[in-house]
C-alpha cells in the first residue's frame, strides 16, 4: 500500500504550472500530462513551479527526448514545428528533433507548456490514486475540487505575463479552456476556433496527435498569422507538409 501524499506535498503538486518560461510569447495549453504513478509524483516534489523541460524529465529518469539522438515525442513535434515555422526557420525532421531537445519548454526559450490540471495520469478517464491521494474521493472529486483554483491561477498568470498566443489543443476540452478567458468571443475558422482575450490571441485546435490534425498545421499557422499580434515573418508557401508518419 503506498504511503499517502501529505497535504503540504499535495499543495506543491497542485501549484505546478508547466515547462519553459512565464515570459514566453507562446503558451501551449493541454488538459493534463500523461504518465503519473507514485514514483512520478514523488519526483515531482522536487520540481519548481515552472520547470525546464529537459531538467524535469532528467529528474524523472526520462532522457530519450533530449539526450543522444533524441526521440521525437508525438505531441512535442507539432509544437516544435509550429515554433520553427513561426520563426521562419527550417522545420524538417532533424530541425524538429533539435528544437525539441534544445529549445522547447526550456528556461531560456520562448514557449511554455502548461496543463489545465496538474496531476499526470495514464489516461484522461482514469484515476488510480485512491490510496496515494486520499484527499480526493474520485477522479470527479479531483476535477471538481481542483479545477476552479487552477482556472483562477492560470488566468492570473496570463493577466500578469500577457502571452501573445495561447494554443489550446484537444477539442473535447475547448469548453474547459474557455473558462480561462472570461468574456472572450470565439469564432470558428475551419477546424479551429480563435478569439482575442486582452492582449492574447487564443487558438483552439484538435489534439496534435489526433487524425483530424493531419495536414492542419499549415492552416493553423495561417490562422495565427492572420489574428496574432506577434510580428512573425511570413514563410514561403513552398514548405514541406508536416509528415504524418513521424
Amino acid at each position: 500500500m503506498p504511503r499517502p501524499i501529505t497535504e503540504a506535498h499535495l499543495n506543491h503538486l497542485l501549484n505546478f504550472i508547466g515547462y519553459g518560461s512565464l515570459s514566453a510569447s507562446i503558451w501551449f495549453l493541454g488538459m493534463e500530462e500523461g504518465g503519473g504513478g507514485e514514483a512520478n509524483l514523488r519526483v515531482r516534489l522536487q520540481f519548481e513551479p515552472v520547470e525546464d523541460l529537459e531538467r524535469a524529465h532528467r529528474l524523472l529518469g526520462v532522457t530519450k527526448f533530449h539526450a543522444g539522438r533524441p526521440v521525437i515525442q508525438r505531441t512535442w513535434r507539432a509544437m516544435s514545428y509550429l515554433m520553427l515555422r513561426l520563426q521562419n526557420r527550417p522545420a524538417d525532421r532533424e530541425a524538429i528533433r533539435a528544437y525539441q531537445a534544445q529549445e522547447l519548454g526550456r528556461f531560456e526559450g520562448d514557449s511554455l507548456l502548461v496543463e489545465l490540471m496538474p496531476i499526470p495520469k495514464p489516461r484522461i478517464g482514469r484515476w488510480d490514486y485512491e490510496e496515494l491521494l486520499p484527499q480526493f474521493a474520485s477522479r470527479e472529486d479531483y476535477y471538481r475540487t481542483v479545477k476552479p483554483d487552477r482556472v483562477q491561477l492560470l488566468r492570473e498568470l496570463m493577466e500578469q505575463h500577457e502571452p501573445r498566443l495561447v494554443v489550446g489543443y484537444g477539442k473535447q476540452f475547448w469548453p474547459d479552456y474557455c473558462e480561462l478567458f472570461p468574456g472572450m468571443v470565439v469564432g470558428e475558422q475551419g477546424p479551429f476556433r480563435v478569439g482575442q482575450w486582452r492582449k492574447t490571441t487564443v487558438a483552439l485546435t484538435g489534439h496534435f496527435t489526433a487524425r483530424s490534425m493531419n495536414g492542419q498545421l499549415e492552416p493553423l499557422l495561417d490562422l495565427v498569422r492572420m489574428h496574432c499580434r506577434l510580428s512573425f515573418d511570413r514563410s514561403p508557401r513552398s514548405v514541406p507538409e508536416f509528415p504524418r508518419d513521424w
